[in-house]
């Protein structure tokens, strides 16, 4: 029997189920999609209820029942018994192309693990004038850059939009939670990529809370539909969006019609680090972990690593590191294996890029998987930053000093995103705040690049701050103060996933 699985979600007691009309995809065998075909009409009515249920709801509940309830719904989550997980993890690697031990470990294992009621922290705005250097925050530092200039300010606001991309699972979901806090009610624009997942953990939400639920709804509709985006774009305090270069163009255009502002998070590019104190005797280790980095969400997120710098002057050489790196992949591949997207053809490209190089006495060095499913270069002579053609594609580069990755990167600027570290901390804070000025806002042990701590900003803006106010403040966080016990406590954990 066809299980039928729905795209949407908002209040079941509206009187609209009559007016919908709905298309059905097929998936595999055994699943088709319920999705709505949407009016504005029918939003209207969506959009007046859920004003409607944030005044009636949230502004009567206080944040740890909110809390309370986020985290029995994760509870669930991360139970492999849950019949919402087990349907998930059957569906999503066919929807998305992703491996199913990629959407169960790294997923449902480490990524929604973020989701858990104590990884919340309720903080006020902080002073930017209190971290002109870095200083101590959750389990890291953070530090501040720019000038003080609000551009946008709404203490109060009544809806926020969320447009999602769908390279990462489960982005919808962190959306919906935050939204609670700051008493606002919530719809969803969920990617056509992935467009299950959003829906389905409201529908867990309602199974704890429903009047919670009530003030959330999911709405899928074609990013073309320009009737519905102006009128989502005119009943929302603000819109908070990730996706491509093009869809920020489109978007900051209805931003600036509408008079609303847009909190957007667009295409971002990463890389990692490596100092020389590390090339010794934990080198496989720091491989390992690296490895990690390169293969989660098969280097499709905003925060996966493009190139890794590593320094000289260690005990291991960085083309043996890139050896070494290529034998832990192997490794990796095994637990975290490539879905049925694989980017073959980017893996095949990258390969006669640089065996070209290579045939023409350039010093490149390629060690690649025996399937095409990783590719390993190592490069002694380009100067440049080149973007991966990713599917696990990276290239290994030396440098004379830590501190040369700041030219290399400086010309990407506001593309920055995250760097992946193994620092020592007596050298770690200079880099830190050599890298945070030319753009980089996020410093993150290695294998922990795609996991965001929950009090990290996210390109420069603190999540739930920038709901309600843009001051154009730009924070760079450190994701621990203590790398060598962040690097021992990530090592355990790979070798957690080894076992298992």
């Amino acid at each position: 029997m066809v299980q039928i699985i729905d795209t949407h979600f908002w209040n079941p007691h509206l009187k609209i189920k009559k007016k919908i009309e709905y298309k059905f995809t097929t998936l595999g065998e055994d699943y088709k999609f319920r999705t709505p075909v949407l009016t504005s009409e029918i939003v209207k009515e969506i959009i007046i209820d859920l004003k409607k249920q944030r005044e009636q709801y949230l502004h009567t509940s206080d944040i740890p029942t909110i809390l309370d309830t986020i985290g029995t719904v994760t509870k669930r989550w991360l139970d492999p018994m849950y019949n919402g997980r087990q349907l998930a993890q059957k569906v999503l690697p066919l929807i998305t192309g992703f491996s199913p031990e990629m959407i169960e470990t790294w997923g449902f294992g480490r990524f929604l693990s973020i989701l858990k009621k104590e990884n919340f922290p309720i903080f006020n705005k902080l002073n930017h004038e209190n971290f002109q250097d870095f200083s101590a925050h959750g389990d890291g530092w953070v530090k501040a850059y720019g000038s003080h200039e609000i551009t946008h300010s709404n203490p109060n606001p009544t809806l926020i939009g969320h447009i999602c991309a769908g390279n990462i699972v489960g982005i919808g979901a962190i959306e919906i939670i935050i939204d609670k806090l700051i008493d606002a009610a919530t719809w969803v624009k969920p990617p056509s990529e992935e467009p299950i997942f959003t829906a389905m953990y409201a529908k867990s939400i309602e199974e704890i809370d429903p009047r919670l639920a009530y003030t959330i709804a999911v709405l899928p509709y074609e990013s073309k539909n320009t009737e519905l985006n102006e009128f989502l774009f005119s009943q929302s305090d603000l819109i908070r969006a990730t996706g491509s270069e093009l869809a920020r163009q489109n978007l900051m255009t209805l931003s600036k019609k509408h008079n609303t502002p847009v909190a957007g998070h667009w295409h971002k590019l990463s890389f990692i680090t490596i100092a020389r104190e590390y090339l010794n005797k934990r080198v496989r280790e720091i491989a390992e972990l690296v490895s990690l980095d390169v293969s989660a969400w098969d280097q499709q997120g905003c925060f996966s690593p493009h190139e890794i710098f590593i320094e000289k002057g260690g005990e291991v050489s960085p083309k043996e590191f890139a050896k070494i790196l290529a034998e832990e992949m192997a490794v990796t591949a095994k637990i975290l294996p490539k879905g049925t997207k694989s980017g073959k053809m980017q893996v095949l490209n990258g390969f006669h890029q640089y065996f070209k190089r290579k045939q023409m006495g350039e010093p490149i060095e390629i060690y690649q998987s025996p399937h095409k499913n990783w590719l390993v270069i190592f490069d002694g002579v380009s100067k440049d930053f080149e973007p991966s053609p990713l599917f696990r594609v990276i290239r290994v580069r030396p440098v004379e000093d830590i501190l040369d990755v700041v030219e290399i990167v400086r010309p990407l600027g506001k593309f920055l995103q995250t760097t992946g570290v193994a620092i020592p901390n007596n050298r770690l804070l200079s880099f830190a705040n050599e890298i945070g000025e030319v753009g980089v806002t996020n410093i993150r042990a290695i294998s922990s690049m795609t996991l965001q701590k929950a009090w990290e900003p996210w390109d420069g803006r603190f999540p739930l701050q920038e709901l309600f106010e843009h001051d154009n403040i730009r924070w760079v966080s450190i994701n621990t103060r203590n790398i060598d016990e962040e690097i021992k406590l990530l090592i355990e954990q790979k070798r957690m996933l080894n076992n298992q």
